[in-house]
C-alpha cells in the first residue's frame, strides 16, 4: 500500500500551485492522520474530526460552547430537498440532501440531517450540502426575525432579516402525500413563485427553509421553474433545544448583499469547473484527503470541504 501522507502531500502541492493557495508544511504531518478519515458536520459548521471522534467530548473536539436556547421542539420534520441543475459539462443532474426542521412554538430551525445527527462520515451528501449552498435558517417567530448562516468557501456568512410575510392563495385542490391529506396553496417569496401542499392534520404554520405561514405543516413545496423541491418523508416527536445560530467570527451581510455576492461569484460561468476561482490568495491552507477512493479537498483553517468541480448554481432567492 502506498504511503497516504506522501500521496496526499504531492497532490496538495499541485493543487496549491494551480489554485494559488498558500500551503504550509507546519502542522501538516502532526494532524494529517487524525484528519484523513472523517469530516464532521456540526450545527452550521463543518468541522474536521478524527476517526475516534464519537468517543471524544465536545471540549476535546474544540467545539464552541452551546448557544443560547430560543425554544424547544414540539416535533422534528424531515424533508428531501432536491435541485435540478447541470454539472460542469452541461449534463442534467439532480442534487439532493436531507433536511431536518425543528419545530417549536416560538421558533423553527432548518438544517441538514447530517448536522442534526452530528454525522461525521465523509459522504456524497456532505459534498452536496456544500454544492447546493443550503442555508441553515433560524426563524424566530416571537421576534419576527430570520437568521441564516451559510458557508461559502472560505468564509461563513450570517444574515439577519425581518420575517417575510407570504401572501398565500389557498385553493380547494387536494392531494394525499405520504398518507396525509393536503391542500394546495401558491405564494411568492423573494422573486420565486411557489406551489405548496400543506396538511391541517399537523397544525403548525412551519415549513422547510423560509417557507411558512399556512394553516398546517408544509408537506411539499416546489418552485414554478421545477428546480427546487422540498418533500416531507418523516416526522418525529422529540423535545430538544432550538438554539441561536451565528458567531462574531462570521461575515455579516444583509440578505440582499449576500444574494448579490452569490449571484456574482457562484453564478459566474467559471464556477462549475473552477469552484474556487474567486478565493483570494492565501485565504486558507488546503489539505487533500482520500476516503474510500473518493478525493476531498479540505480547508485547514476554514474547516470546510472544498469542491473540485461543482454544479450550476440555482438560487433560491432572486430578489
Amino acid at each position: 500500500m502506498k504511503n497516504p501522507i506522501k500521496r496526499v502531500q504531492s497532490k496538495l502541492v499541485c493543487f496549491a500551485e494551480r489554485e494559488n493557495f498558500r500551503l504550509k508544511g507546519k502542522k501538516f504531518f502532526a494532524t494529517m492522520m487524525a484528519l484523513v478519515l472523517t469530516i464532521a458536520a456540526q450545527a452550521e459548521n463543518i468541522e474536521l474530526r478524527s476517526s475516534s471522534a464519537t468517543t471524544q467530548s465536545p471540549s476535546e473536539l474544540g467545539s464552541a460552547p452551546a448557544a443560547p436556547s430560543v425554544d424547544s421542539t414540539l416535533f422534528v420534520a424531515f424533508y428531501n430537498y432536491t435541485i435540478q441543475t447541470q454539472d460542469d459539462e452541461g449534463q442534467n443532474v439532480t442534487d439532493s440532501i436531507r433536511l431536518a426542521l425543528l419545530v417549536g412554538t416560538r421558533a423553527t430551525y432548518c438544517t441538514t440531517v447530517l448536522s442534526y445527527n452530528k454525522d461525521g462520515r465523509a459522504s456524497q451528501e456532505m459534498l452536496n450540502a456544500f454544492s447546493m449552498h443550503f442555508q441553515n435558517v433560524l426563524t424566530d417567530v416571537e421576534k419576527s426575525e430570520v437568521v441564516a448562516v451559510e458557508p461559502i468557501y472560505p468564509y461563513r456568512y450570517e444574515t439577519h432579516e425581518p420575517l417575510a410575510k407570504i401572501d398565500w392563495t389557498l385553493t380547494d385542490d387536494t392531494l394525499t402525500i405520504n398518507g396525509l391529506p393536503c391542500h394546495r396553496a401558491t405564494g411568492k417569496l423573494y422573486g420565486k413563485l411557489w406551489t405548496v401542499w400543506y396538511t391541517e392534520e399537523i397544525p403548525s404554520s412551519a415549513g422547510p427553509w423560509k417557507l411558512r405561514g399556512l394553516p398546517g405543516l408544509i408537506i411539499k413545496a416546489g418552485d414554478a421553474e421545477g428546480i427546487h423541491c422540498f418533500t416531507l418523508y418523516e416526522t418525529k416527536n422529540e423535545v430538544i433545544d432550538i438554539n441561536m445560530i451565528g458567531s462574531p467570527e462570521y461575515q455579516k451581510l444583509s440578505r440582499k448583499k449576500l444574494m448579490e455576492f452569490k449571484k456574482k461569484t457562484l453564478g459566474n460561468p467559471r464556477y462549475p469547473k473552477e469552484p474556487t476561482y474567486y478565493v483570494p490568495e492565501g485565504a486558507d491552507e488546503v489539505l487533500e484527503v482520500n476516503v474510500n477512493g473518493t478525493t476531498y479537498y479540505v480547508g485547514y483553517n476554514s474547516h470546510m470541504m472544498i469542491l473540485q468541480k461543482s454544479h450550476v448554481y440555482q438560487p433560491l432567492e432572486l430578489e
